[in-house]
C-alpha cells in the first residue's frame, strides 16, 4: 500500500448515479475535492470530508435510498518500504443490492474504480476502488523525504532622496519545500511504462490504472494548483505526518518534463526522485 510523502490537490468529482431497490438517484458533479486526506490516524482511516472518496460515500447516504456509506483509505501508516496503490474501502449498509453508474470510464477512474458500473451485490460489504484515486501522486518507493527550508522575503527601499540609508520593509516568510525518493517504479513517473504490464507489477499496480503517474501531477501543476504535502511519518519541524504543507510548484514551464525530476537508479524499472521542489508559506 501507499506511504509518505503524498502529493495531493484538488480534481472534479464526477456525476455518478447511486440505485437500489428503493430508487435511483443522480449525483451532480462537485468541485475543489482533494485526492486524499483522512480525519483520523486510527485505522481504517476515515477519509476527509473534502475528497473525492468521501464526496461518493456522503451523496451516497445523502440520497435517501436507505443506504448508509463510509470510505476509509488504505495506506501504510509509517516509512516502510511501499508500492502503490492509494485505494480506499467503500463500506456500505443498505436493505438491497447497490449499483453505482458513471457516465465515462475517466469519470469512473477519478473514483478509482475500472468499470462505469459498480456492483454491490448485497448492499451491505466492503467494495475496495481498483485504482488508484485520482488528485494524488506519491513515489512509493523504499524510503521518501520531505525537506523545508524557509526565508524571509523584503523589499528594500530609500527612505532618503540621496538614498544613503534604506528601509527594510518585510513581506513574511516562504518555504521552499523539496521532496525526495530513491528506487520507485518507472511506472509510477510515466504513462508509457505504466501502461507496461513488467513495468506496472513492479509499482504494485494495474496496466489500465490512469492515475498517481509523475505527469500527471505536472500537468496538474502547470495550471497552477495548490498542493498539499503530507510528510513522512516521523515529526518533522513541529509537524507530524498527520500534517500537510500548502505550497505550489514554480518554474513548471521550464521544467515540466517527469525525466527533468528523476534519474535512472536501476533502469528502466527503478529511478530516483532527484529533488522536486515547490513553495509555500510557512
Amino acid at each position: 500500500m501507499a506511504n509518505f510523502p503524498i502529493i495531493t490537490w484538488q480534481v472534479t468529482a464526477p456525476a455518478f448515479t447511486v440505485a437500489n431497490a428503493v430508487g435511483s438517484v443522480p449525483v451532480a458533479a462537485a468541485n475543489d475535492k482533494w485526492g486524499f486526506g483522512v480525519s483520523s490516524l486510527t485505522a481504517p482511516y476515515p477519509a476527509e470530508t473534502d475528497t473525492v472518496s468521501e464526496y461518493l460515500a456522503a451523496q451516497m447516504t445523502a440520497a435517501a435510498l436507505g443506504i448508509v456509506a463510509v470510505a476509509t483509505f488504505n495506506f501504510t501508516n509509517n516509512t516502510s518500504p511501499a508500492l502503490s496503490p492509494l485505494t480506499f474501502t467503500l463500506s456500505t449498509a443498505s436493505a438491497s443490492a447497490i449499483t453505482l453508474t458513471f457516465a465515462t470510464l475517466a469519470d469512473a477512474a477519478v473514483y478509482g474504480f475500472a468499470s462505469t458500473t459498480v456492483n454491490i451485490d448485497s448492499g451491505s460489504e466492503a467494495t475496495t476502488s481498483t485504482f488508484n484515486v485520482g488528485g494524488v501522486w506519491m513515489p512509493c518507493g523504499v524510503s521518501g523525504d520531505v525537506q523545508r527550508s524557509t526565508k524571509q522575503r523584503a523589499a528594500v527601499s530609500s527612505s532618503e532622496m540621496s538614498g544613503l540609508s534604506t528601509d527594510i520593509v518585510n513581506w513574511g516568510h516562504v518555504a521552499n519545500i523539496e521532496v525526495r525518493s530513491t528506487l520507485f517504479p518507472v511506472a509510477n513517473a510515466f504513462v508509457w511504462y505504466a501502461g507496461q504490464s513488467i513495468y506496472a507489477t513492479k509499482a504494485g499496480r494495474l496496466v489500465g490504472d490512469p492515475n498517481n503517474i509523475l505527469e500527471g501531477m505536472l500537468k496538474a501543476a502547470s495550471t497552477g494548483v495548490e498542493f498539499r504535502i503530507y510528510e513522512q511519518a516521523a515529526t518533522t519541524a513541529g509537524l507530524t505526518y498527520e500534517d500537510y504543507l500548502e505550497a505550489k510548484m514554480p518554474g513548471i514551464s521550464e521544467k515540466a518534463a517527469a525525466d527533468a525530476f528523476i534519474t535512472a537508479d536501476d533502469a528502466p524499472r527503478l529511478w530516483t526522485l532527484a529533488g522536486m521542489f515547490f513553495r509555500g508559506n510557512t
